[in-house]
């Protein structure tokens, strides 16, 4: 039977919060067989331990990122440390965080997923358990429609489609999720946004840490920054990585394929809630 996962030593990222923009750091730590991932909040008086699970993912306020709280504490944007733990393998872990909100480093994965790179692998002694289904699905919610199908592995199709000239549609899809895949194909994207929304988000305290240094603004006619772009579908790739991270709110890796279109925070924490309720949880074998 295939063993659960843990990281092997501690290792911290420290930088501005993307909403909040304000500094904080994060350690990752090993943890114990069947803990799941878990935040802690270290600058409150209580040291809440927040399991990031679709049980404390609060979706009315998963607009820009995905958030979870318990009593009290919250901890938002938590997508990107989320997809390298589900590619990576990690089942279980403790993400320490001085802040409400994790560094976001470059706008992407790649410095995450480096942190996981560095902070090793542990197997533990409790058997992995995996999300399988043996039909179809299909759920919509707004314009965002979810598609599951059975399949021996992790894979996604993932598309885009946005009412404006210079970005109106992209798709990707990725046969075969792992750690090698995840950090060549999908980590290295940057989250992006449109010229037109940042007034509106920093009247709406989001977007306060936000600079073309860790996140793509795209105009009218294409991308304001200097940085060429690391793919030429950047924007549906980075959709994916937030995707990848949200779907591991299940509590357990999946595997299925998953056919996304217009996937966003709140709708995929709305599918991941539909989606545990009929899916089958069984034992790894390999």
């Amino acid at each position: 039977m295939v063993k659960q996962n843990t990281v092997d030593k501690e290792v911290s990222l420290e930088g501005i919060g993307l909403h909040t923009g304000k500094i904080s750091k994060i350690t990752l730590k090993p943890a114990t067989d069947n803990k799941g991932i878990r935040f802690i909040r270290v600058d409150l008086p209580v040291k809440i331990e927040i399991e990031a699970s679709w049980q404390n993912a609060v979706s009315s306020q998963a607009v820009r990122g995905s958030v979870i709280a318990k009593d009290g504490a919250i901890v938002y944007t938590i997508e990107h440390i989320m997809a390298c733990a589900n590619a990576f393998g990690i089942d279980n872990l403790i993400v320490e965080i001085d802040s409400s909100e994790p560094p976001i480093l470059d706008g992407s994965a790649k410095l995450i997923a480096q942190a996981f790179l560095d902070a090793g692998k542990r197997e533990l002694s409790a058997d992995k358990l995996i999300y399988t289904i043996q039909k179809d699905m299909r759920f919509e919610f707004g314009k965002s429609v979810y598609s599951i199908f059975p399949c021996e592995r992790f894979e996604i199709q993932c598309s885009i489609v946005f009412d404006h000239p210079y970005l109106q549609h992209q798709q990707f899809a990725i046969t075969n999720i792992n750690q090698e895949t995840f950090i060549k194909e999908i980590a290295p994207a940057k989250t992006f946004c449109f010229d037109y929304e940042i007034e509106a988000l920093q009247k709406n305290n989001l977007g306060l840490g936000g600079s073309m240094a860790n996140a793509i603004v795209i105009g009218l006619e294409g991308i304001h920054n200097t940085e060429p772009l690391r793919y030429d579908d950047e924007f549906v790739r980075h959709k994916t990585l937030d995707l990848i991270g949200d779907l591991y709110l299940a509590g357990h890796q999946i595997k299925a394929q998953i056919v996304a279109q217009r996937p966003g925070h709140k709708n995929n924490i709305n599918f991941v809630k539909e989606f545990v309720k009929r899916a089958q949880l069984l034992t790894a074998s390999g």
